[in-house]
């Protein structure tokens, strides 16, 4: 039975990663923070589920979740889901809204990723999924550090495959394009948890010796730039 660790798996995108997976041959560790309920509800529907409280804004608790996943013993994927969008401009964002963007989007991906490499090496042919943004793209106003951090995320995960691939680690970036997590009415023109997390595990059941690099999902209503004026519709 493969072990899985997801990070922010009480809810949104995380949430569907592990109710996905919790029907299949795995066992699943997912952390949580503020979502108490959620995560207890979701344990105690599936027996293969359990659950770690971390805040991964703080780096000591961080460490602390790396020495108690290590106990765990091997795991075969780590899929770097929890993170935090704050849609304003950098010059109207607070100092703890700025440093809440770089710690969940991306300091406590590298730091996870990095104290897990270990038991991550002792699985067969272990996986891990970093999800990032098609933000790093699109340049979007408004959204310039949870960009940088995402786009960190995605050269990160570049770096990695060229440096853990010789050794059987594959690595996968998941790029959606507006996601709906904030509980819009459907239809929303926009990629449902669901979706994705469907996407995500395909990732994790393809043979041993694929991996994919780079996964970008969009819903094909959503809002794009439109042409400039110059050329004709």
């Amino acid at each position: 039975m493969k072990h899985i660790v997801v990070t922010g798996g009480a809810k949104g995108i995380g949430r569907a990663i592990v109710e996905n997976l919790a029907t299949g041959d795995y066992k699943i560790t997912a952390t949580y923070n503020g979502s108490k309920d959620a995560a207890d509800e979701l344990a105690k529907k599936y027996p293969n589920v359990q659950f770690v409280k971390v805040n991964l804004q703080d780096r000591a608790a961080v460490a602390k979740c790396i020495q108690e996943l290590s106990k765990l013993g091997p795991i075969d994927v780590l899929i770097n889901n929890a993170g935090l969008y704050v849609g304003k401009p950098f010059a109207t964002m607070t100092e703890a809204e700025l440093l809440q963007q770089a710690d969940l989007n991306f300091t406590s991906l590298a730091q996870l990723t990095h104290g897990l490499l270990p038991v991550l090496r002792e699985a067969k042919a272990p996986l891990i999924i970093n999800v990032s943004s098609q933000a790093v793209h699109d340049h979007l106003t408004g959204e310039a550090m949870y960009t940088a951090a995402k786009a960190a995320v995605s050269m990160l995960s570049q770096v990695l495959r060229a440096e853990l691939n010789p050794e059987g680690i594959r690595v996968t970036t998941v790029e959606p394009y507006g996601v709906n997590t904030y509980g819009i009415p459907e239809p929303s023109d926009m990629i449902l948890p669901e979706e994705l997390a469907r996407t995500i595990c395909y990732a994790i059941e393809l043979p041993d010796h694929l991996q994919l690099d780079t996964i970008g999902m969009s819903h094909i209503n959503q809002a794009r730039p439109d042409y400039p004026e110059h050329i004709e519709k």
